[in-house]
C-alpha cells in the first residue's frame, strides 16, 4: 500500500542544506532577471532617459552570470528532485554532498568572476545574485558535511 505524502511532509524532510541550495538556486535564477548592471551616459535631456539597465543575460562578459544562474538552477533541480521520489544516479566515486560544494563554489567563482570583469556599475541584482550564490556555497557545504555525518542525500 503506498503512501501518499503532502508536499509540506516531503519538504520537511529535506535536509537544511538541501532547503538552503533549493532556495537560493530558485532565487538566483529570479534575481539574474533584474538589472546586474546599469549604466548612466551622462546626458540631460527633459523627458529622456540617458541610463540603461542590464540583466544578467544582457550584461557584458554574461557567459560568467549565464553559467553561475544556469548551475544554480540545476543544483536546486536536483534537490528538488527529491520532492519528486526520483532516484539519482550514482556518481561514482563522487558522493552528492561533494558533487554539491564543487557546484556551490563553482557559482560563487564565477559571480566573483563577474565581478571583477564588470565594465560598468553594479546593479542592485548583482548584489541579490552575489547573496544567493554566497548561499548556494553554504547550502552546498551544509550538503557535504550533512552528508558526512550520515544523513545523506536522496537515495
Amino acid at each position: 500500500m503506498a503512501t501518499n505524502k503532502s508536499p509540506m511532509d516531503m519538504v520537511n524532510q529535506m535536509t537544511k542544506g538541501q532547503k538552503v541550495v533549493a532556495a537560493a538556486g530558485i532565487l538566483l535564477f529570479i534575481f539574474s532577471f533584474l538589472p546586474w548592471h546599469h549604466y548612466n551616459f551622462g546626458i540631460s535631456i527633459p523627458g529622456v532617459s540617458a541610463s540603461l539597465n542590464r540583466s544578467a543575460w544582457q550584461s557584458p562578459d554574461a557567459i560568467w552570470s549565464i553559467l553561475a544562474v544556469l548551475i544554480g538552477l540545476i543544483m536546486a533541480l536536483v534537490v528538488l528532485s527529491r520532492l519528486a521520489n526520483v532516484n539519482l544516479p550514482d556518481l561514482g566515486s563522487v558522493t552528492w554532498g561533494q558533487a554539491m560544494l564543487g557546484a556551490g563554489v563553482a557559482v560563487l567563482i564565477l559571480v566573483i568572476i563577474k565581478f571583477l570583469a564588470h565594465t560598468g556599475s553594479l546593479g542592485f541584482g548583482f548584489y541579490l545574485g552575489f547573496l544567493a550564490a554566497l548561499a548556494l556555497a553554504a547550502g552546498g557545504y551544509l550538503m557535504y558535511t550533512e552528508e558526512r555525518g550520515g544523513q545523506g542525500f536522496a537515495r
